[in-house]
């Protein structure tokens, strides 16, 4: 299989103690495009060493090729008269729209106390190693001039710089 090429896939996503976190299914399968940042890293890169339909597989990623590691810190302080959700308790996920640009932001509640909310910002799934069973069910070729995410990324990166203004790691 070559980057660009578009699987459909059936999946089931375990921990490390057999909770299933994720799956898809013969009858509701997860199609992508590989390389254009569809799906997390370890998982892309072990499907790209997949090669025909009815291949199965299980592989296992780490944290840093699925959602990073957990970081203690990553948490906000949100009075909850600023929060426009009605029924704020531990363990609700919400978006939460961030400072710097209004992007929404994943959010868990992990505490309520005295009029604040403390949210865990860190993804669900950070810190955790991650087991895959995999089912390919089919491979259509990548296309003919195919452009992945990080090539277009870069591209815009240098048209940046050439047109004078570096966007750092803005278009990534």
């Amino acid at each position: 299989m070559e980057l660009g090429s578009t699987v459909t896939l059936a999946y089931t996503g375990r921990l490390d103690d057999g909770t299933v976190f994720g799956y898809a299914t013969h009858e509701n399968p997860m199609k992508f495009q590989t390389g254009m940042d569809m799906a997390i890293e370890g998982f892309e890169n072990a499907v790209l060493e997949m090669n025909e339909a009815g291949e199965k597989k299980t592989f296992i990623v780490d944290e840093y090729e699925a959602y990073g590691e957990y970081l203690e810190g990553h948490t906000a302080r949100i009075p909850i008269e600023q929060i426009p959700v009605d029924g704020i308790g531990v363990g609700k996920r919400v978006w939460l729209s961030n400072a710097e640009d209004g992007a929404p932001v994943p959010a868990t509640v992990i505490g309520v106390s005295d009029g604040v909310a403390t949210f865990d910002l860190n993804h669900p799934l950070a810190g955790k190693t991650l087991i895959f069973e995999v089912e390919l069910l089919e491979v259509e070729d990548a296309p003919e001039n195919f452009v992945s995410a990080a090539e277009k990324a870069a591209h815009m990166k240098e048209q940046a710089k050439m047109l004078g203004g570096d966007q750092g790691d803005d278009y990534r």
